[in-house]
This record gives structure tokens, sequence and C-alpha cells, in this order.
């Protein structure tokens, strides 16, 4: 039987860093749990999201559901840097992968982007990235999962590890016309916290139906602070049940490719 969960934690915004870190750490430390954090390496201006509004099918609505997690206080006790934050989660054995250079950037004009741009915004991102944590990063997230071919093609060149662009249902190597991309993609297999809280539907978060081995996508805007206790009922209810949650790169040694 598959005892394993990916866990895969995104910091999108300052109020991320600030707030939900620290909180999260402390969780993680408290049941022994080693995690993949994903780090966005630029600025974090929120009127950039407004295109998004007109744009995005159903975001006025999800951001309706989701504005008490949006407005959420500042915690005294986590007002720490950006690079302390970066070295708490290093020094508590944590993998740090990369998630952008801006996130809604890429999000919103990641289809109009020549290749040429996408690589552009990598070694920018990549650049930001050493600079705050002297390391180069091993593996890559695609902000929002929103990534097209061009994407797969390009990270290719930075020789990452692994990448988790994707949603699905197993670790993959895309196939690109007839081109078999080298770079593995470890997609995040179940519903985010945040896509259930716009669904009016968190709770179910914790007790979610695992199927064998699955990759779950916590955020510290929202698994780190206002809904951090449903996010710590997920990790109690599986690790009962003999489940095992594990860094994102020893995905591969869980699955057998063909």
């Amino acid at each position: 039987m598959h005892n394993v969960i990916g866990l895969r934690i995104d910091v999108d915004t300052v109020k991320g860093y600030k707030n939900g870190v620290i909180p999260l750490l402390n969780l993680l430390a408290r049941y022994n749990i080693k995690a993949s954090f994903f780090i966005i390496t630029g600025y974090d201006n929120p009127i950039r999201t407004l295109p998004r509004f007109f744009n995005e099918r159903g975001f006025f609505k999800r951001v309706f559901r989701l504005r008490g997690s949006l407005c959420y206080k500042m915690l005294s006790l986590t007002r720490l840097t950006f690079k302390e934050c970066i070295k708490q989660i290093k020094d508590k054995g944590h993998e740090i992968g990369l998630h952008g250079y801006h996130h809604f950037d890429w999000q919103l004009r990641l289809r109009d982007w020549s290749a040429r741009r996408i690589n552009k915004d990598l070694c920018q991102a990549i650049e930001y990235f050493k600079l705050h944590t002297g390391l180069y990063p091993h593996s890559f997230a695609a902000p929002g999962w929103v990534t097209k071919k061009e994407v797969f093609l390009a990270e290719g060149n930075f020789h990452f590890d692994y990448c988790s662009d994707t949603r699905g249902i197993s670790p993959f190597y895309p196939v690109i016309g007839n081109k078999t991309v080298e770079t593995l993609q470890v997609p995040v297999t179940l519903p985010t916290l945040d896509e259930l809280i716009s669904l009016g539907n968190q709770n179910r978060l914790i007790d979610i139906n695992i199927k064998g081995n699955e990759v779950y996508c916590a955020h510290a805007e929202f698994d780190g602070m206002k809904y951090i206790s449903i996010f710590e009922a997920f990790l109690e209810n599986n690790l009962k049940k003999g489940y095992r949650f594990i860094r994102l790169s020893e995905m591969k040694s869980h699955f057998i490719f063909y």
C-alpha cells in the first residue's frame, strides 16, 4: 500500500512571509514533518491583481469568500524579515524551491510571453533566489499552475531536479511532439484549502479521501494563518491513518516509470 503524501507549501505574498511561515514551521516541527516550501522572490503588489476581477471568471466571488483571510491581522510574534524567514525554513531542514519572480504577472501574462520572455523571467527569479537564500534552486513551481509547452522546454535549461507546475494524478515527464522533456513534473493531486474555502467547504480537507500517493499544496496565507487548525487536523488525521508526509523531491522514489 502506498503511504506517502508529498507536502508542498507556497508562500505567495509578504503577508504569507510575515504571518504564515513561522506558525507552519512550528506546526511541522511538532509532528516531525519536512516539507517543500516554494517562494516568490520578487515584489508583492496587490494592485496588480485588479485585472483578474475582469478577466478571470469567478475571481470576485472567490475573493469575497476569502476576504477574512486576506485581511487577517499581522501577528506580533512573527514580524520577521524575508531573509530571517528563509533562514528558519532552511535551518529546520525543509526544502526550498522557486515559485517565480512575481506571482500575478506570471498568472496574467504567461500565455502571451515568448520563450525568450519566459527564460528572462526565470533568470531574474533565480538571481533573486540566490541573493536571498545563498542557494541555487533545484526545483520550480509555476505560479497558479499556469504553464505551457515553452515553460516545460525552458525549465530544462536550468537543470531543475523536478518541477511542480501542474495538477494531475502522478509524477510524469512531459512529452512535446516527439520529445520527452527531461525535467520531472510532480503535480499537485489534492484540492487546496483556499479552493475548498471558496466553495464554502473548508472542513472537507480534514477527512478528504486519499487514494495512494498524493501531493497536497498548502499556502502560508491560508493553511498557516486563519485556517491553520484545519490544516493541522488534516495532518493529524492522515498520520493516524499511517501516511507519511514527505518533501516533493522524495516522491520520485515512490513511483515506477516505464
